[in-house]
């Protein structure tokens, strides 16, 4: 799982990268730029649901692990960053944008402290409930373990569509997680699904074509609403169909890259893997930093208007990879850091 946590790292980089063009903050809608930018975000998009996914594939499989054990290990891997992070992002906004004291507390208890931690809060819920969904992954058939994960996507889609009459839906901090809850069981269940050139073939053509439809859904939903609005960010939220499709897909897909590096023994190969080794262990923190130095880097430097914003957006993602994961690693060696990351 090392290679797929490396590559939903980098996507979820790249999401936060262009994700601004799509909005129409550095882009004006329908144009080149923008299109160009609704496919980048569209295609790397899957992260937070492959991160949902890994996490469920490694921690659902029947072991020989207490409630309390599993606990008090899961409370050191995310209990700490979830708490630290969000009181560092919140008093970052309060800084950077003058956000508010109430501002902050409906943030905090909305579960979306900033634009990318809420995946701490889904993570939270689904590691509360992991102990009891290992008992039911271990009696269950395989059968009537599909019919749960898929009648738990069916609750999420509904979710979100009804969400898109004004004044319907909504989750807090306590209930983010249960819209993610079938893909956390899907990726045990795929993981435990036999690995094949078949596999690989519908992985690929799912991702394909979930892609494919949230980038012609999202451009047709905004023109349609004359601005990047309610419409387009349905068809970019990870529960609407193209998603799941794109997810799964990229899941998939990533598992047999992954399988076949793994397999492989040239020295490039090895290499490869010693590379994804060090960075999977630092995915975390840097998933966790990369938005303060993304947008510091943006406020400093700034950024162009029209197609070179294409470019400048890609150069923010390099920079902002390599700056994360050097402080990462650099708080790695820092006592009271580590467990923050």
């Amino acid at each position: 799982m090392g290679f797929a946590r490396v590559a939903a790292m980098v996507a979820v980089i790249i999401v936060h990268a262009y994700s601004p063009l799509v909005s129409t903050i550095y882009a004006d809608l329908g144009g080149y730029t923008w299109w160009s930018a609704n496919f980048v975000d569209a295609a790397t998009r899957w992260c937070v649901a492959v991160f949902v996914m890994i996490s469920g594939a490694l921690l659902l499989g029947p072991r020989e692990e207490g409630v309390g054990d599993f606990y008090r290990k899961r409370w050191a891997k995310i209990g700490v960053p979830l708490l630290v992070w969000t009181a560092l992002y919140l008093l970052w906004q309060q800084w950077r944008d003058g956000l508010d004291a109430p501002s902050m507390a409906t943030q905090a208890a909305s579960g979306a402290p900033s634009i990318h931690l809420y995946f701490l809060y889904v993570i939270a819920g689904l590691y509360l409930f992991t102990p009891f969904l290992r008992t039911v992954v271990e009696h269950g058939s395989r059968t009537a373990l599909w019919w749960f994960a898929g009648a738990a996507f069916g609750v999420g889609v509904l979710d979100q569509l009804l969400s898109l009459i004004d004044g319907a839906g909504g989750v807090s901090a306590v209930t983010r997680f249960l819209p993610f809850l079938g893909y956390y069981l899907v990726g045990w269940l795929l993981l435990t699904t036999a690995p094949g050139p078949r596999t690989t073939r519908v992985g690929i053509a799912a991702l394909v074509l979930g892609v494919t439809a949230t980038t012609v859904g999202a451009g047709v939903a905004a023109h349609m609403e004359g601005e990047w609005s309610s419409g387009g960010e349905y068809f970019y939220a990870f529960l609407s169909p193209p998603m799941i499709l794109a997810g799964i897909g990229a899941y998939l897909t990533l598992r047999a890259v992954g399988t076949r590096l793994a397999m492989a023994e040239n020295p490039a190969a090895r290499a490869a893997k010693g590379v994804v080794r060090v960075v999977s262990g630092l995915s975390l923190g840097v998933y966790l930093v990369h938005v303060i130095v993304l947008y510091t880097l943006r406020d400093l430097w700034g950024m162009p208007e029209g197609y070179p914003a294409l470019f400048a957006a890609a150069g923010y993602a390099i920079v902002t990879a390599v700056i994360s994961l050097l402080l990462v690693a650099l708080m790695r060696r820092v006592p009271l850091l580590r467990s923050t990351v």
